[in-house]
């Protein structure tokens, strides 16, 4: 059950969301991966061991904040007279608070690349689907390079997963490992450089260096096999070849174009992209005054947003009235999100969260040296732009599958200090001089 929850949890965040692509749930906000994690609690309560998910203390401190973030959703939906949903959505994140105490115990039990590469494998699954449907069902193209449907939303997940996917590399411990760890970096850097998105590719960029740091500290140690160095060699050589030939190549200077005409004319006056998200720091700001404690909750987004002054100036993006209804209007930011829908209290949690989590990040790479640090680097610039671009950090497990092996790691070097700290010396005794008298 272990597998097919993780692996659905990264399954569903790659999909292209059409067709059969389509993300896998039973109704309406309830995915399979959420049905089988519920069912999974379920057995562990009826047996009587449920206890055995709550014995790490960082994993309860991370999953109650968890669970507060949660509880706070649940109160502003009652303030404010939403529906149902909200409530529903708000009771998800107590149940992720509960999968984060689940992952740690899958990474004490099974080890930490066991979590890590169900879930890069689910969303490497994915991503494959998603880049076929939109080679064989192109919804626009840039020169001959088609655009990645969900091109943020997926876009998103399969870049960070580069990042993750570097990360496995780094604390790898079997051959199944290098393989997903390769996989995973490879098509979510085909899917970043699809995605046509700024934020896609800048996280992409920040997972190829921690890639590049990790690759040196392999070579460096001498721990590759002939097969992998001569793996190694032959994509270096690929890529060098890639690059000569850029001008005759239609596909990379297709590539080139996107890069080029996302980046050469960035603009923070640009109504499409960095403008709308920098106004809605304002538009909240106004939301968050007039709602400080428990906000509008999630489904009050639209009606708040369109009633504040800064989106009366029109410099914002205009809000879908469809999308306001079904509830899914968002500031295309995880902080403004929760600091909309529950106040200053929800912009706090949200924020204490992130920083837990690069706390635990920090914990798990401390004996891993340069390459840990590089990594950990990474992995925080990574993150801090996906929470700063997309509102999904909080309510998917693209964060809490990362900081259940963060905590596990974390913990591990901890006792590992302490046993060495405790341990008896065996040494020589040397006896004190005696004192001149």
């Amino acid at each position: 059950m272990a597998f097919l929850i993780l692996f659905v949890g990264g399954f569903n965040m790659a999909l292209p969301d059409i067709g059969w692509g389509t993300p896998v749930q039973l109704f309406h906000g309830v995915f399979i991966d959420n049905v089988v994690l519920s069912i999974y609690l379920l057995l562990l309560a009826t047996l009587g061991t449920f206890g055995k998910i709550l014995r790490d203390k960082g994993a309860l401190r991370f999953a109650g904040t968890v669970a507060l973030l949660g509880s706070l959703g649940i109160i502003s939906a009652g303030v404010n007279a939403q529906a149902a949903n909200d409530v529903g959505q708000a009771a998800r994140l107590i149940l992720f608070g509960a999968f984060v105490l689940a992952g740690v115990h899958w990474s004490q039990v099974r080890g930490e690349t066991f979590v890590l590469r169900s879930y890069l494998s689910g969303i490497a699954a994915g991503g494959l689907i998603n880049i076929y449907y939109s080679l064989v069902q192109p919804k626009a193209l840039l020169g001959i390079l088609p655009v990645l449907y969900s091109q943020n939303g997926a876009g998103g997940a399969l870049a960070i997963a580069i990042g993750l996917a570097a990360l496995l590399m780094l604390i790898r411990q079997t051959r199944g490992d290098i393989t997903v760890a390769i996989g995973c970096a490879l098509i979510g850097t085909v899917a970043a450089a699809m995605s046509f998105s700024k934020t896609s590719m800048t996280i992409a960029a920040c997972g190829l260096v921690a890639w590049i740091v990790v690759l040196i500290r392999t070579v460096a140690l001498r721990r590759l096999r002939l097969i992998e160095t001569a793996g190694l060699a032959v994509l270096l050589a690929g890529s060098a070849y890639v690059v000569r030939s850029a001008e005759s190549s239609e596909l990379t200077a297709a590539v080139m174009q996107a890069v080029k005409t996302k980046f050469a004319n960035l603009d923070v006056r640009d109504d499409y992209s960095l403008s709308a998200r920098y106004m809605y720091f304002w538009g909240v700001a106004e939301v968050v005054a007039d709602h400080p404690l428990t906000g509008v909750s999630y489904r009050g987004f639209y009606n708040a947003i369109t009633n504040t002054s800064t989106y009366h100036i029109g410099e914002m993006t205009e809000e879908d009235p469809e999308a306001g209804r079904l509830g899914q209007s968002n500031p295309h930011n995880s902080f403004l999100y929760y600091a909309a829908a529950n106040g200053i209290p929800g912009l706090m949690i949200s924020g204490l969260l992130f920083v837990m989590f690069l706390g635990y990040l920090r914990g798990s790479l401390e004996g891993s040296g340069v390459a840990g640090r590089v990594v950990l680097g990474c992995l925080a610039l990574a993150y801090f732009i996906y929470g700063m671009t997309l509102p999904t950090l909080f309510d998917t497990p693209v964060l809490y599958v990362p900081a259940a092996v963060a905590i596990t790691m974390a913990s591990r070097q901890r006792e590992s200090r302490v046993r060495h700290a405790r341990a008896p010396s065996f040494g020589p005794r040397v006896e004190a001089a005696p004192t001149p008298t």
